[in-house]
């Protein structure tokens, strides 16, 4: 199944394990060590808006020795949840739907309490439909096995929900799946008609498409994972998308054309400034399924990375989740802080820096800070929302006492956090 991490401004994650800074002089080095650690794929590095690395390693097909390069096409996961986000905000802005939308205003089969289920809700994790919608012991496959939209939504009606709609956050990829039939019955066209339409075309993403699709003259890479798919485990060979992961999965693309969707974000190609505020910034995703793809790509600044891999077996070992996390302190540039609090930031829809995640046996989390509260002051001076860490500076370089004013539940409060000195 494919499995997504989207952390927003995940440099703030300080109390992750602190280790020397890479530098932009050993990224071939890096690179090189992933390679020997079983990464094949390909790997794009931007900085100050330049790329500096663009590069395929290892094999796209060990058994005809075809190597990976720049342009290898790969199953891109998760990745298209990004692109479904896009498209609601391109409806939003057109005024054809309205975040605050029930899903009862465009499937008469959901009632109860699914139909308390908004777009909002769907978009941000609180719908509290399950993460997938296959069910075992009926589809064989849980990505590949054929679904219908009309079966989908059947399933959103019959769901048992997680949570009351709106009263609790949990990632669904399910609840893309039903974004993408949103996308559906609001503009007229399937889901692929419109993503080529509106998304790849305006962003000349030439080598991203859908399972089943054929590429001539260019090499899709087969996934060398714990499990497989089909006669040649090759996403232009698993057949059509099923609706199984149809807006949450089941595209492929390349390093090159997630660095033109992530510029095409950024230059207001894609997204309109009115509805920009409602996508994730300064974010790092990392996706993957279990055929052996991963993905991993930033956003938001002038320095990216972009990785593609075929040779993840997470089973056995090897997740480039790590690579990850070196590239993303080597983009975000920030230096080893000397004392730990345990937050990352994040921005919500209202343009309010909020706690995105309080982490277990912190002294944020000894002190009573929980996710979701929203961060006013830090020892009397307002948080910058551009660069919250400024803020908090005096407390993760010296250790200094941070008062921290935050509303909750609309009540003003103060919650004091003593920094915890880091063993570097």
């Amino acid at each position: 199944m494919h499995a997504t991490l989207n952390i927003a401004i995940a440099a703030c994650l300080f109390t992750a394990t602190v280790h020397a800074q890479p530098s932009w002089d050993e990224v071939e080095q890096i690179v090189q060590q992933e390679v020997d650690a079983g990464f094949s794929g390909a790997v794009l590095l931007v900085r100050d808006g330049e790329v500096v690395l663009d590069k395929g390693y290892g094999f796209a097909d060990r058994a005809q020795e075809i190597p990976n390069t720049p342009d290898t096409i790969f199953a891109l996961g998760s990745t298209p949840i990004d692109f479904t986000h896009v498209a609601i905000l391109q409806l939003l802005h057109q005024g054809k739907l309205r975040l605050d939308d029930p899903i009862t205003a465009y499937f008469d089969q959901i009632e109860g309490e699914h139909g308390a289920i908004t777009i909002d809700m769907l978009r941000t994790g609180r719908s509290g439909l399950p993460d997938f919608p296959n069910i075992p012991g009926i589809d064989e496959d849980p990505d590949h096995s054929p679904l219908s939209r009309e079966e989908l939504i059947e399933r959103t009606a019959a769901a048992e929900l997680l949570f009351e709609p709106g009263s609790g956050e949990a990632h669904s990829h399910f609840a893309w799946g039903v974004l993408a039939a949103i996308v559906e019955v609001v503009s007229g066209q399937t889901y692929p008609e419109y993503i080529r339409e509106h998304v790849l075309r305006p962003a000349d993403m030439t080598r991203t498409g859908f399972h089943g699709d054929r590429f001539p003259g260019e090499t899709v890479a087969i996934g060398y994972g714990a499990h497989t798919w089909g006669t040649i485990n090759s996403p232009e060979h698993w057949g059509e998308t099923s609706w199984l992961v149809m807006g949450s999965g089941g595209m492929v693309g390349t390093t090159g054309d997630l660095h033109k969707f992530t510029q095409a974000i950024e230059d207001g190609t894609l997204i309109p400034a009115r509805v920009r505020h409602h996508f994730p910034r300064d974010s790092v995703t990392l996706n993957g399924n279990r055929y052996g793809f991963q993905t991993a790509y930033n956003t938001g600044i002038e320095n990216l990375f972009f990785i593609n891999c075929n040779s993840a077996d997470i089973m056995n070992g090897y997740s480039i989740a790590d690579f990850a996390r070196t590239l993303e302190d080597l983009c975000f540039d920030l230096p080893t802080p000397n004392f730990s609090i345990g937050i990352a930031f994040g921005i919500n829809e209202n343009d309010q820096l909020f706690a995105h995640e309080v982490f277990p046996g912190t002294p944020a989390q000894r002190a009573g800070l929980k996710r979701g509260d929203l961060l006013l002051a830090a020892n009397g001076v307002r948080f910058d929302i551009a660069d919250p860490l400024e803020t908090i500076r005096p407390s993760i370089d010296e250790g200094q006492t941070l008062n921290l004013r935050i509303r909750r539940d609309g009540k003003l409060m103060t919650i004091t956090i003593e920094p915890a000195q880091v063993d570097n």
